[in-house]
């Protein structure tokens, strides 16, 4: 068996990605493995002994070559998708592995290690890395002339946005110097002959040695102190102490890249962060403090006995694994039994509990006898501490806990947790159908144990949310603006048709003209909702620097016994005449401050803390309309976190809009956490009715007709972003109650187009996303003057409620088709032909727009150029018609036709010339 590793760069990702080769190597001792790698940086891979063969290349371009056409049996590609060649700025567009780990979101999925093992395939990975130092690393650090006792110190990485300044590494210098009395010794890559800040303060061993060399003098060090960096990760690898200074980079704005030493509780690592900018704006006095602090600890510890290096730390719930004192007796059918678990994998408990290998102990004996009893994982999808706390009969029994599962556990119905990163808390991991387990449906990886089948339940299914329009009640505001009892009643009853057969004014059906200051009102909304399969509502939330409008129907809502979820969509515009959000005709202005921010947030804290309302892992969520329209959208969301935080919540989710420019926007840069459609908001040509004129339409007409049927297939192919966007399925759309000939109406919507593009969004959502994060939006349930609405009405009754009801079903039983192993297969094989061809468009238009941006101006001159070959393309156009208008005429006079072509030819030439 032939395998292939590729990670070309940088020092701290090859690092870091050490345990993959062990992993592979004992998951299929027989086979070949082979590393691709920057010939910069192959020392790291030549020196590793589960790396059989090196390929080193000149840049990731020639990665991408290599994977896609060399023959191996498996490929294992480490790189996120969508990384950009540092050398040609080609961007990687993966064909092996998890495409949705992305260079934009890959911190999401923990630290680097993790985040990169499951991007290509495998399961996530948590174990420490090693580096693999021979006699002439240390020769030649020997001849440096060292100090005895030392730190070091690493001050530069390759992004700009990980490092401090000049200044602060030199007063930092300055108090290691004056209050710790060490000498500093300083390590890197000098940048363009930049004297150090350092210069007269440290030994500079400034790229005077190799990277290996670099990893055996911080291994002598004291401790060692840098920025987010490969040697960052060397000193993690071979165990050094150290204090890691970190900021928010790019999206992310708490990261921990490390996994081992660096990634644990230990302290004497302490990470200094910035959580609301870059580490150049780390305080001086931070690094200080944490620096004193490792030092004491350090000065403790001598002064008990000697410091110890182990090459790898397992931790366990945040303490040090020990072993029980007296093994137990193992049968052979426990054996059997636990081998042949789905559960049970033998190479990621070995690499996961270093202590296994140095045991001489068959590791299923290990894990029988010593690891179940300390709540070790036996794998990646079995998480035995929190077995054992969930039933404390099987902790007081003393039985192995996946033994217990194998035997009793499954048949009884007994939970198993996903894992998280050993040794440290973590959110909810997706289950079995998530993105990261169902790799079988994007290209990779077989039907998943039926084992881990048995645990797919209905729940897995797409939460759908229908957006709730609160508006159909009077309030003063509109009393004053519109007149005395307006509701949006009124524009609905005196729409007019814009054309013969054009359904206006829309009539409801049974719920007719109601009043939503009646709480019965709601009841039969809710009834009518669920029994069709919908979720809950989303709330449009209308709040104006401390009013809320329009808040009768939701307070009601919260104050009854009714049960079905819901949240909150800030509409944060102006409220005006036009229902545009505009500044025209203003009846409240929408100001946008620190102060509040808070205010704002503080008045959620409520509703928040209701069981009904939709949180994920423990955090609200909360949708906003226009986040553009804040000064600085990122503090708001800085300022919301921090509030959430006091009052004790994990955290808040946080959703925008995406559809207002044409251009995608990167959430997490504005401090979002995902983003959801507004499909009204793009309307492409193509869509627009092509017999628009054979309506009959009214000469002021000014509006749009779109076709529901192409416009439904458009939304249904549109690619998806790099980023997490929720699908958003809008029913026909007509707006002539509000803009009158202006408006924008859906014709050809007596088809199945709805259902089907529900579907679709429904089962894109359940590969793709998390079980706690998936969620469809309906658009709406009531937005009768739009046009858009789920609720009867005089034409067409229920229909598209029942649309609903029978595309959610039919999405729940595809799901539920996991628990037959072959049928699974076989659905699983459609969506993978679905998803390849959908990934077909969405690489080429991220490969796109990702070389459009590294090249700075090449959108500009693209888009001159295609407007030239437009210009040329109607000048062709021209003179193919003057041709052909010659042709016509020679014929007609007889002329021959070989002369004819002569003529044409000529002419054609005289065109290129042109």
């Amino acid at each position: 068996m032939r395998v292939i590793i590729g990670l070309v760069e940088h020092i701290g990702d090859i690092v870091a990605c050490e345990p993959v080769a062990r992993y592979v190597k004992m998951k299929y001792p027989e086979c070949e493995v082979t590393w691709v790698v920057d010939k910069a940086y192959r020392e790291l891979v030549d020196t590793n002994p589960y790396v059989d063969k090196t390929i080193a290349v000149e840049c990731l371009t020639d990665w991408i070559k290599i994977s896609r056409h060399d023959n191996y049996d498996k490929v294992i590609d480490l790189h996120v998708n969508y990384r950009v060649c540092s050398h040609c700025r080609i961007p990687l567009i993966k064909e092996h592995g998890n495409p949705f780990i992305n260079a934009f979101e890959w911190l999401d999925h923990g630290a680097l290690l993790e985040a990169f093992s499951v991007g290509a395939g495998l399961p996530k990975l948590s174990a420490a890395p090693r580096l693999y130092l021979g006699e002439s690393h240390a020769r030649a650090v020997d001849s440096l002339g060292l100090p005895i006792e030392y730190c070091v110190i690493h001050r530069e990485s390759n992004n700009v946005e990980k490092d401090w300044t000049g200044e602060k590494w030199e007063s930092l210098a300055n108090w290691i110097a004056q209050n710790l009395k060490l000498p500093i010794v300083e390590i890197g890559v000098s940048k363009d002959g930049v004297v150090s800040p350092l210069a007269g303060r440290a030994m500079d061993l400034v790229s005077k040695t190799s990277i290996l060399e670099t990893a055996e003098v911080i291994r002598r060090a004291r401790f060692f102190i840098g920025v987010d960096s490969g040697p960052a990760h060397l000193a993690n690898a071979v165990g050094t102490p150290g204090v890691i200074l970190l900021g928010r980079m790019g999206a992310f704005r708490q990261y921990t890249p490390y996994t081992g030493l660096y990634g644990s509780d230990a302290p004497e690592v302490q990470l200094a962060r910035n959580l609301t900018g870059p580490a150049r704006e780390l305080p001086v006095q931070e690094v200080i403090d944490a620096t004193r602090y490792v030092a004491e600890i350090l000065n403790g510890r001598r002064d008990g006995a000697a410091r110890a290096r182990p090459q790898s730390i397992a931790v366990v719930q945040g303490k040090a694994a020990e072993d029980p004192s007296e093994p137990i007796a193992i049968s052979r059918e426990d054996r059997a039994l636990v081998r042949e678990s789905a559960l049970y994998d033998e190479a990621w408990y070995v690499l996961h509990y270093p202590e296994v290998e140095s045991s001489g102990m068959d590791p299923v004996d290990h894990f029988l006898s010593v690891g179940g009893r300390l709540g070790y994982r036996p794998g990646p999808d079995f998480d035995g501490d929190g077995y054992l706390n969930r039933n404390s009969d099987v902790a007081s029994s003393g039985m192995n806990p996946l033994l217990h599962y194998v035997k009793f556990g499954a048949n009884e119905g007994r939970e198993v947790r996903q894992p998280g990163r050993i040794g440290s808390p973590e959110p909810k991991q997706p289950k079995p159908g998530d993105h990261q387990s169902m790799a079988g449906l994007m290209g990779e990886t077989a039907a998943l144990p039926l084992e881990l089948k048995d645990l797919v339940p209905v729940s897995e299914v797409p939460r759908t949310f229908a957006f709730y329009l609160p508006q159909f009640h009077p309030i003063a505001e509109n009393n004053w603006a519109h007149g005395m009892g307006f509701t949006e009643w009124n524009n609905v009853i005196k729409s007019k048709p814009l054309f013969p057969g054009h359904y206006q004014p829309k009539v409801p059906g049974e719920l007719g003209y109601y009043d939503l200051r009646s709480f019965d009102v709601m009841r039969e909304q809710v009834d009518l909702a669920l029994a069709h399969g919908i979720s809950g509502f989303c709330f449009y939330y209308y709040y104006f620097h401390g009013k809320k409008l329009l808040y009768k129907p939701i307070e009601n809502y919260i104050r009854s016994d009714l049960k079905m979820p819901f949240f909150f969509l800030w509409a944060n515009e102006n409220w005006s005449k036009r229902w545009d959000g505009g500044d025209q005709e203003v009846i409240i202005e929408q100001h946008h401050s620190p102060e509040d921010d808070v205010a704002f947030i503080r008045e959620l804290f409520p509703l928040f803390e209701d069981e009904r309302y939709t949180k994920v892992n423990g955090k609200p969520v909360l949708m906003i309309y226009k986040a553009h329209l804040f000064p600085d959208v990122l503090s708001t969301t800085e300022i919301w976190r921090e509030e959430m935080a006091k009052r004790g919540f994990p955290g808040i989710y946080l959703v925008m809009v995406d559809d207002w420019s044409s251009d995608p926007v990167q959430p997490r840069q504005l401090g979002f956490d995902a983003s959801y459609e507004i499909p009204s908001n793009v309307t492409p040509s193509d869509v627009l009715y092509e017999d628009a004129e054979s309506l009959g339409l009214q000469d002021d007409f000014t509006g749009r007709i779109v076709d529901y049927d192409k416009f439904a297939k458009f939304h249904m192919s549109r690619s998806f972003p790099e980023y997490r966007r929720f699908r958003t399925v809008m029913l026909p759309w007509d707006n002539t109650a509000r803009y009158g000939s202006r408006a924008i109406v859906h014709v050809n919507t007596q088809t199945d187009a709805y259902k089907t593009w529900l579907s679709q969004a429904m089962l894109d959502t359940y590969t793709r996303y998390p079980a706690e994060e998936r969620f469809v939006f309906l658009h709406s349930w009531n937005e009768w003057c739009e046009g858009t609405y789920l609720e009867p009405d005089g034409k067409s009754g229920r229909r598209y409620l029942e649309q609903t009801r029978d595309a959610i079903e039919e999405v729940r039983n595809a799901v539920m088709v996991g628990l037959n192993a072959k049928e699974a297969h076989a659905v699983a094989l459609l969506r993978r032909i679905q998803r390849e061809k959908d990934e077909g468009a969405f690489r080429i238009l991220q490969a796109t727009r990702v070389q459009l941006a590294s090249f700075g101006r090449a959108r500009d001159t693209l888009s001159q150029t295609l407007h030239e070959t437009q210009l040329e393309l109607a000048r062709t156009q021209t003179a193919l018609d003057e041709a052909l208008e010659m042709l016509r005429m020679r014929r007609g006079n007889g002329q021959p036709t070989s002369e004819l072509g002569r003529g044409l030819t000529r002419r054609l030439k005289s065109i290129v010339r042109g």
